[in-house]
């Protein structure tokens, strides 16, 4: 009889409903604990200052295009990346202050991820690293036509020089190739700028990367001012580099890289493309890397064609 009220006490039961609904509450827990959350996939971001046909500009349907998009798009579809591009003047991306390279106020806080073909050169490896090279590059002196001030790059220390706004044709560049200090430096904020100041005669010549004008004379030698052509251009601590050469690797390596570049004149128009890459061969990879030179450097960094 004893038992039978010992399985029956109405004590039992409240304790035993009392650790069913704490096993189930530890359950429920557990369940939130261990059920995955959605991470939202980074989207890359590449500043572009949409006004360098045909590598980025804003047509006249206000559409922003060219082949830089076209790579970056390329290159992301290969690594399985979201990517995608916006406008920046240049000064998010570099600046001149008293002389000095620094990097823009865009790159450094975060706006974007990477600010699009842009020359890799001493100053700007000083504070921020480049991705693999995508084209070559070369700096000129430009002069008006005739070169009535009988400009000669032998002797700067006589001329008035013009430069762009964070180029990295600069003083530094005329400096580390040998050609030695100019009389005088004037920074313009842009193209327009610089042949303002060579028109009414305040500047000599402007060291620039143009190649060709068409109201200017582009004096005939090339000069070295990188250190591995032209990438993208990120902050010391961004992992952008670590999918993108890969990436671009095997889409050079492919042969749709250049096939691309062959097309970007007759696709976009604008300045004649002669700065791609050469096609690669089976045992050839990408010369050079964002840190190292794509060639060895000649002549006091001094490099002399008759054309591109």
């Amino acid at each position: 009889m004893a038992e039978v009220n010992r399985r029956s006490s109405p004590l039992r039961k409240p304790w035993g409903l009392f650790l069913q609904m704490n096993v189930l509450g530890l359950l429920c827990v557990c369940g939130l604990v261990i059920l995955p959350t959605p991470v939202q996939a980074k989207t890359w971001v590449f500043a572009v200052g949409g006004n360098r046909r045909p590598w980025n500009f804003i047509g006249d349907d206000g559409v922003l295009k060219g082949a830089d998009l076209d790579l970056i798009q390329a290159v992301c579809d290969v690594a399985n990346q979201k990517c995608a591009t916006t406008v920046v003047p240049t000064e998010a991306c570099v600046q001149t202050v008293r002389g000095r390279f620094y990097p823009g106020e865009g790159l450094m806080a975060g706006w974007f991820d990477a600010c699009t073909s842009y020359v890799s050169s001493i100053d700007r490896v000083n504070a921020l690293q480049f991705t693999d090279p995508i084209r070559t590059t070369t700096s000129t002196f430009t002069v008006l036509q005739g070169n009535p001030k009988n400009f000669d790059p032998l002797n700067l220390q006589n001329a008035v020089i013009v430069h762009l706004n964070g180029a990295f044709t600069n003083e530094q560049c005329t400096i580390r190739i040998g050609l030695g200090r100019p009389k005088a430096v004037l920074v313009a904020a842009g193209i327009a700028e610089a042949k303002e100041l060579l028109l009414n005669r305040t500047a000599d010549a402007l060291f620039s990367p143009r190649t060709t004008f068409n109201d200017l004379e582009v004096l005939p030698g090339r000069y070295r001012c990188d250190v591995s052509g032209v990438g993208m251009m990120v902050k010391k601590d961004s992992e952008l580099p670590v999918w993108w050469n890969p990436a671009f690797q095997k889409y050079y390596m492919s042969g749709r890289y250049n096939d691309a570049c062959d097309q970007i004149n007759q696709k976009y128009g604008g300045f004649p493309v002669h700065n791609c890459l050469p096609r690669p061969t089976s045992q050839q990879g990408i010369v050079g890397t964002g840190s190292a030179p794509i060639r060895k450097r000649q002549n006091r960094f001094v490099v002399q064609f008759t054309q591109i």
